[in-house]
């Protein structure tokens, strides 16, 4: 499983792209299409699913024309995941566009989530984890040693809570009750920012001590 991460949207979201023996699933595509597709083809990858942490503006911005650069199999679309609870925002002020005047091109997830599915993508196992507070439906993505944590945990941060639907309380349960108690450790990607450990920030993340 090899890792590419590009800056997208006016944010610098890091999207990932995921490829696994010549299959790929991306992680959240905030923009920059047809870049996403140059690594695709250079890896000699089919795109065969783009999860989304959550569906703010700048993490959802380049869904739409990536699936028209790569959804040319009538047999195998690309499939598109998403936590319901966040399915409002996709198309409305809640994916917070209007902030930047960012204008997002409305899509239509293929798979609703609901957290603690298993999913298999690329023929890498995918668990989901929903973890509430930056949005209603954030979630995070386990796969191997890694977990993709959108706008919920950062290096020695987390995602605020400021926004529609955001809830102190619930990043916090989210982030101390549900990843700082996952066995072991593991390398978080983030939504923004370097990457970090989750063995790290539960020594140092301040919001266990919040």
């Amino acid at each position: 499983m090899d890792i590419y991460k590009l800056h997208t949207s006016q944010m610098q979201t890091n999207t990932y792209i995921v490829v696994n023996e010549g299959r790929a699933f991306v992680v959240d595509a905030g923009g920059s299409a047809e870049e996403i597709k140059r690594i695709l083809d250079d890896c000699g990858a089919k795109l065969e699913a783009i999860l989304l942490t959550h569906a703010h503006f700048d993490h959802i911005g380049g869904v739409a024309e990536l699936l028209r650069l790569t959804d040319d199999d009538e047999l195998n679309k690309v499939a598109t995941f998403l936590h319901s609870d966040d399915l409002d925002k996709i198309n409305s002020y809640k994916n917070m566009g209007f902030a930047v005047g960012a204008k997002v091109e409305p899509f239509t997830p293929v798979v609703l989530l609901k957290g603690g599915e298993t999913l298999k993508v690329a023929g890498v196992s995918v668990k989901v984890l929903s973890t509430p507070g930056h949005t209603k439906g954030g979630v995070c993505y386990l796969a191997e040693n890694k977990i993709f944590s959108g706008d919920t945990l950062f290096l020695t941060s987390y995602g605020r809570t400021d926004f529609y639907d955001g809830s102190f309380a619930e990043i916090k349960n989210s982030i101390v009750n549900k990843l700082f108690r996952l066995e072991g450790d593991y390398e978080i990607l983030p939504g923004h920012g370097e990457a970090t450990t989750l063995d790290f920030e539960r020594a140092n993340n301040p919001v266990t001590f919040s």
